[in-house]
């Protein structure tokens, strides 16, 4: 154990809020972060005393939606990937903050928050598992090696669950499932005029390898040939963005691509799509597909990881095998062709959203399993009343 650290016994101040600390890489607007923020922001305070962390402050998007909040941001000063001085920072903050809970989000937050979480004696450990089948063998034996130290892990669908138990060999009682959720309120349908104008094709998500743009780019050069007016709208920015521009001019299609950056907010960009198509070669559970549901857009998107879970073939889109740029754009032609199929597909998603993927219902859960751990570890149990009493 750390030296100076200790652990709260469950007696001295339980009727407080317990500290409960979330870990991420930086503060990106990436879909990891973007849950971490909206579990932050959930929580009642009354119960759980969320800060947020980062390994590194590369942007400031996340921290600034935080800290506008009201909630404590803490930059680790990561410089490089074997900076060993953030593990003496994140134990000096575990044991300033006093820290009951760590809740860890990717690989180099989980690893890390795993074994200084362990150290400094942190009672209760969630690691949260998002994708499956991406990391390299490497990574996936230290994943393997050190998941016994982490309390309970977290998975964001059930075949990644499934992943997690079978790959990093977790019991069934210290793994949960809880999907991502969508803000309903915030993202929601507007009606959009198919004869308005030329055809918008869309995506959201990040400018990285996974989410393989490039094979977008190939299959929207080939919808160009049939609809030679259409545009491609890609909101996002990320280490493949000069190198997807250099391919859109080598394909002819740059005039027709607009690239929009990073913005703080997506639901004005989808709400000038006709149609939203998510590429990736892996993936947990899609932020930006749940929101493009959300908004009532008919979806194309790669059969990968947990978005089968949330696209439902024939109903609420179309889904297609990874890097197949001639499905993916026999599919977004099938959907550009037949607008009443389209918009049947979008009223589809916005009711599945409503149904299964609302921001309050992830909330819920979280909150459920944390209740749980805390009783469970910590021999505590919340009333509106006392607050946490001992059992």
């Amino acid at each position: 154990m750390v030296q100076g650290a200790r652990v709260l016994m469950p007696s001295e101040g339980a009727a407080r809020p317990i500290p409960l600390l979330f870990l991420v890489t930086n503060f990106d607007r990436g879909g990891a972060e973007k849950i971490v923020t909206r579990c932050a922001l959930g929580l009642p305070r009354s119960k759980y005393a969320v800060q947020v962390a980062a390994l590194q402050g590369r942007s400031q998007a996340m921290k600034d939606d935080l800290a506008r909040a009201g909630i404590p941001v803490h930059d680790l000063g990561m410089t490089w990937k074997g900076d060993l001085r953030v593990a003496v920072r994140l134990a000096r903050l575990l044991h300033r903050e006093r820290v009951r809970i760590l809740f860890t989000f990717m690989f180099h937050p989980t690893l890390l928050g795993r074994l200084i979480g362990g150290l400094c004696g942190v009672p209760i450990r969630v690691s949260s598992e998002r994708t499956m089948a991406w990391e390299r063998t490497g990574r996936r034996l230290l994943n393997r090696w050190t998941v016994g130290l982490a309390t309970h892990v977290v998975a964001v669908s059930d075949r990644v669950a499934a992943y997690a138990a079978r790959e990093f060999r977790i019991p069934p009682y210290r793994l949960t499932t809880i999907r991502n959720g969508v803000d309903l309120d915030h993202f929601r349908p507007t009606r959009r005029d198919a004869s308005a104008g030329a055809p918008v094709v869309g995506c959201t998500a990040r400018l990285q390898l996974e989410n393989d743009h490039t094979t977008l780019l190939r299959a929207f050069s080939t919808v160009g040939k049939r609809w030679p007016d259409a545009h491609l709208l890609l909101v996002g920015r990320g280490p493949e963005e000069e190198r997807l521009k250099a391919l859109g001019e080598a394909l002819g299609i740059i005039a027709r691509i607009r690239f929009v950056g990073e913005q703080p907010d997506v639901a004005p960009f989808l709400q000038q799509m006709d149609l939203y198509v998510q590429p990736s070669v892996v993936a947990g559970m899609p932020n930006s597909v749940l929101e493009a549901m959300a908004a009532g857009l008919p979806v194309v998107a790669t059969a990968v990881g947990g978005t089968p879970e949330v696209v439902v073939q024939g109903e609420t889109g179309l889904l297609v095998p990874p890097r197949d740029p001639v499905a993916l754009a026999d599919a977004m032609l099938r959907l550009l062709a037949d607008h009443a199929l389209a918009e049947a597909f979008g009223r589809a998603g916005r009711a599945r959203a409503e149904r299964d993927f609302g921001e309050a219902r992830m909330r819920e859960r979280l909150e459920a399993l944390l209740d749980q751990l805390v009783e469970r570890h910590l021999g505590l149990r919340f009333t509106p009343e006392v607050g946490w009493a001992t059992c």
